[in-house]
């Protein structure tokens, strides 16, 4: 059987192994080997640069910080920022309130630029505030613009009512009906505006608008029901409704009596104890 001398055997004395002859310490090979080894100072390594090569920044890569590019879409423009008018609003979701300003834009409404936002909305000046107290900001969380998804808002209020002329708009007969209404995490009283003669049914089981106006507005905390806040105006999402309470319609003279003092207050936002 042919083969190498001494290959069963083992290296006979003064062989050495090929491996040590091409690799080995010592040996002649090393230098132009075209590995690298663990410690080998010829590796582009840097001390205390985690193996990391001449050029590779540990935070942007190898491509380095961003540079602006004009044709970038991710990029803010000018024309992200709309002007027009201002509204003061509170946002309330499920365990959040929000004060804010919301820009509408081309829109003279809050409703008609309500209803046309998807995803998240952006506010300005916006804050956390304490729950039942909008007036009172959480000194812990800064003034800035903040970003509100869709979907998680309740309701949308007016701090103050904002008067816009729409001449030429059409002219739809809507009656005004009482409504109780149950969201996450609040009870809400108001007037719910529903086309004369219409069916509330239709009017809540219709998918517009996403956010449903209601004036002379009174929230109460379900978590707490002495915390009470009126606005004259407000959007409630009609995904939050989980029950609405027509009231019947009643007789002139009784409404007032029955709710006192309360509706004898000027119609603006208050906060207090019921």
């Amino acid at each position: 059987m042919g083969g190498r001398p001494g290959f069963f055997g083992g290296f006979r004395p003064g062989d050495a192994p090929e491996r040590d002859v091409e690799f080995g310490p010592g040996s002649e090979a090393q230098e132009d080997s075209p590995f690298i080894r663990l410690g080998d100072p010829r590796s582009g390594r840097n001390d205390g640069e985690f193996g990391t090569a001449s050029g590779f920044d540990p935070v942007w890569g190898t491509l380095g910080a961003p540079v602006a590019q004009a044709n970038d879409p991710w990029r803010e423009s000018r024309e992200d920022v709309e002007a027009g008018p201002i509204v003061d609003v509170e946002i309330f979701g499920n365990g959040f309130q929000i004060s804010g300003q919301i820009c509408t834009g081309q829109f003279p409404r809050l409703t008609d630029w309500m209803n046309m936002q998807q995803g998240f909305i952006r506010l300005q000046e916006a804050s956390l505030a304490h729950l039942g107290h909008g007036n009172l900001p959480d000194p812990d969380h800064q003034r800035g613009t903040l970003w509100v998804r869709l979907d998680q808002i309740v309701l949308v209020a007016e701090r103050t009512v904002m008067t816009t002329s729409r001449p030429g708009a059409p002219v739809v007969q809507k009656e005004r009906r009482k409504t109780t209404i149950v969201t996450p995490g609040y009870s809400l009283r108001g007037n719910l505006h529903v086309h004369a003669y219409g069916s509330m049914k239709q009017f809540l089981e219709s998918p517009d608008p996403h956010f449903i106006p209601i004036t002379e507005l009174t929230i109460r905390w379900t978590s707490d029901p002495a915390l009470v806040s009126r606005f004259p105006f407000a959007l409630v999402s009609r995904e939050q409704l989980i029950s609405l309470l027509d009231e019947p319609a009643m007789p002139a003279g009784e409404g007032s009596q029955s709710q006192g003092d309360e509706a004898e207050l000027p119609l603006q936002q208050r906060w207090g104890a019921a």
